[in-house]
């Protein structure tokens, strides 16, 4: 027999960790968007219940880790750099039972980051690659690329060419990447 795995409450993670009104509403507004992108994306690809549910659950979950950072626009008064979110998100889903979103956190910043720009860049992050690897990550990370959190774009979708030129500067492993993910999944959207 053929059982659904059990549902997250990812409600309730995020309000056990986002405290301040203010990031909790840019958050809810922020990964909700991201979500209905996503969700929209995986019908598109007729992915099975079991990925639909999980892309919900990580989507929802994937910025946790802004908590841990500092920024005042956000609301968020950490002490770490904005690009350490992801790992921090890692950190708080994996210590909450959940390592495949964990994973998800990690690995949805713009198209990855991979272990030799870590080191290139002098990143405040490990030493090793944070590159979406399963169908359910980069399509999560991909929604991801049209939405800001900024206050004043929360709810202004990028067109493609904003989103691709927001990761050309990062070069050309980024653009590749970005123009494989295009032909995947920008047909859904």
């Amino acid at each position: 027999m053929h059982s659904q795995p059990l549902k997250v409450d990812y409600r309730s993670i995020i309000d056990k960790y986002i405290k301040n009104p203010l990031t909790h509403h840019i958050y809810l507004v922020h990964v909700s968007l991201v979500t209905a992108r996503a969700l929209k994306i995986a019908r598109g690809l007729s992915l099975t219940e079991e990925q639909m549910q999980f892309i919900e659950e990580a989507s929802m979950l994937h910025d946790i880790g802004i908590i841990k950072v500092d920024d005042e626009e956000l609301g968020c008064t950490g002490k770490l750099d904005y690009v350490c979110h992801g790992t921090e998100g890692r950190k708080i889903l994996e210590a909450e039972g959940l390592p495949l979103h964990a994973l998800v956190a990690e690995r949805h910043t713009g198209v990855g980051i991979p272990k030799e720009d870590i080191i290139k860049d002098n990143l405040p992050l490990p030493h090793r690659d944070m590159l979406a690897i399963s169908i359910e990550e980069k399509i999560i990370a991909w929604a991801d690329l049209f939405y800001s959190k900024n206050p004043r774009k929360l709810f202004i979708e990028k067109t493609m060419n904003h989103a691709y030129n927001s990761i050309a500067s990062f070069g050309e492993s980024h653009k590749k990447i970005f123009k494989e993910w295009e032909a995947m999944f920008a047909k859904y959207h």
